[in-house]
């Protein structure tokens, strides 16, 4: 015959064997078998023969099931009878062949998990919803209660159990409905009934009187979040809020504006209605894309011309002094004398340049912006820079010697928007009509301080302009012009006509800002009035719909 090897592995076949004990006297009694068989296997286990004193551990431990010592023992022993048990030989007829187990171990079955994974696990699952049969049913049915529900829910492959105070008879009803869904027909037969239906999985409901009681303890609870847009102000929210609450009669509503989401915590029949109708006054916002075009023209001519003649004369003493001839003064080169050079007094003679100097410069600027904003909701456009403006700074005296004991606070500033702002509020009308109130700031500095603090030049305009779709309209225009002239000369001698413009210079400078903006809207939505809202089926207050 030929056999195979194979390891036969005390461990997981747990091999027992059936002792007994005694002859033809009185058999022992279970404690006493298991103590004879304890006491063999520590003799075993003391003369090296692990596998041997496994074998007897195991035998007493199934003789005594709820001694742990030894079944202690037995696992204490398990690693090395595994190593003592040696190879065995079957016949290749022997049907009954020891095949060894696999044992497996947790590390090689389960995966690790990663955070995002277990966050995920720890979810908790929406609430069941039935899966009937598809199709449409015609009932005429008449009996007790129990006996529609388990016919009705029968047709559509539904399973029904019944709440313990539920009457297991009662008065006939007549049930006569055409062509209903399973949906249909079990919440008609809620009316007739004057009962509830729960769904316990996509098969199986239970079915119980409706009483504010029994929804209370069968209805399961469930937690909602409902993301918001971030252009919703808080006000807005809380409007929608209160009117959420009212309509629905939802227990728990709170508001998340960490992470822009609405909380619901309800009943099914309560906390669903509530979630389609936020989501519906959130999302049904209309919504609108202004295009801003701002055009800055700017043109300045500056000038100056005339004749620079020297309005000073040095006096200059042309003896010696202590036999020392006087030099003359740096850029005097020369000397105007009386009396023939025979005086010891010189005056420097004037001397005349003319000039004409002309600067002219013109900037055009045209800046493109869009902004997409909601009905109700501004939106700001700003050109320009920030510049810092001091709102408080240390200003006092320190006596000498007391600086450095002295401690002055730093200052604190905060940042204008110098240049041009628009604040733009649409307000949409219809499907083409659009309302837009417009505010234009334009800020610069004036160029003089009060105590340090820069004086800020401010003009505003506002203005409310009505358009259509795409229609384009100047809504503010900022002009600004400026003219300076400035003659300077020799004093007597620039004040005589025609011939004064020989000892005067002229400067003139003209400057012209012209500031235009304009803008159009384009509606990338439609306003609440033009959309067909969900209907949303909730039942009474003292009857919700319960949704299956």
């Amino acid at each position: 015959m030929k056999g195979r090897r194979v390891l036969r592995s005390i461990v997981a076949t747990g091999l027992s064997t059936i002792v007994c004990l005694g002859g033809g006297g009185q058999e022992d009694s279970p404690k006493e078998q298991a103590a004879a068989l304890a006491k063999k296997a520590k003799r075993a286990a003391k003369s090296g023969h692990a596998a041997d004193a496994y074998l007897l551990y195991s035998e007493a431990s199934a003789i005594e099931p709820k001694n742990r010592k030894l079944a202690a023992q037995m696992q204490a022993l398990q690693a090395r009878a595994a190593e003592q048990s040696p190879p065995v030989v079957l016949d290749a007829g022997d049907s009954s062949e020891l095949v060894p187990p696999v044992v497996l171990m947790a590390e090689g079955v389960f995966d690790s998990l990663t955070a995002a994974e277990y966050a995920r696990a720890q979810q908790p699952l929406p609430p069941p919803s039935l899966k009937g049969k598809p199709g449409l049913q015609d009932f005429d049915l008449s009996g007790p209660p129990r006996t529609l529900f388990d016919q009705v829910a029968q047709r559509f492959g539904i399973q029904t159990v019944y709440d313990g105070d539920y009457p297991a008879s009662g008065q006939p009803v007549r049930f006569r409905v055409p062509g209903v869904d399973f949906r249909e027909a079990l919440h008609d037969l809620e009316a007739v009934t004057n009962s509830f239906v729960v769904p316990i999985s996509s098969s199986l409901v239970i079915v119980a009187q409706d009483t504010p009681q029994k929804r209370n303890d069968l209805e399961q609870t469930m937690y909602l979040t409902v993301p918001v847009p971030t252009a919703m102000t808080t006000a807005e929210l809380t409007e929608i809020g209160q009117a959420v609450k009212q309509a629905t009669n939802v227990d728990k509503l709170a508001l998340d504006t960490t992470h822009g989401e609405i909380l619901i915590r309800d009943r099914v029949s309560r906390a669903l209605p509530a979630q389609a109708l936020i989501e519906q006054l959130v999302s049904n916002r209309p919504q609108v894309m202004i295009e801003l075009e701002f055009l800055d023209v700017s043109d300045s001519d500056l000038m100056n011309y005339g004749f620079n003649v020297t309005n000073q004369f040095s006096a200059i003493y042309l003896g010696k002094i202590l036999n020392n001839v006087v030099t003359f003064p740096q850029g005097v080169t020369a000397l105007l004398t009386f009396g023939g050079g025979k005086t010891l007094i010189g005056l420097s003679v004037a001397q005349a340049s003319a000039m004409f100097n002309q600067s002219i410069s013109s900037a055009r600027n045209l800046y493109r912006a869009q902004a997409r904003s909601v009905d109700g909701q501004a939106a700001t456009f700003h050109v320009g820079e920030k510049y810092p403006i001091i709102t408080q700074q240390y200003a006092g005296s320190v006596a000498p010697g007391q600086q450095g004991n002295v401690f002055a606070p730093p200052p604190s500033f905060t940042y204008e928007n110098l240049g041009l702002e628009v604040k733009v509020t649409p307000r949409i009308h219809g499907t083409d009509d659009v309302t837009l109130a417009v505010e234009t700031t334009f800020e610069l500095l004036t160029g003089s301080a009060v105590n340090s603090i820069p004086i800020i030049g401010r003009r505003e305009v506002k203005t409310q302009v009505r358009l259509l779709d795409g229609e384009w309209a100047i809504v503010g225009g900022l002009m600004s012009s400026t003219d300076s002239k400035a003659r300077s000369g020799f004093w007597g001698l620039s004040q005589i006509p025609l011939l004064g413009n020989l000892f005067t210079q002229t400067s003139t400078d003209k400057e012209r800002a012209n500031v235009l903006i304009a803008m159009r809207p384009h509606l990338l939505s439609l306003p609440p009035d033009q959309i067909v809202t969900k209907a949303l089926r909730v039942g009474t207050e003292t009857r919700p719909f319960n949704p299956l």
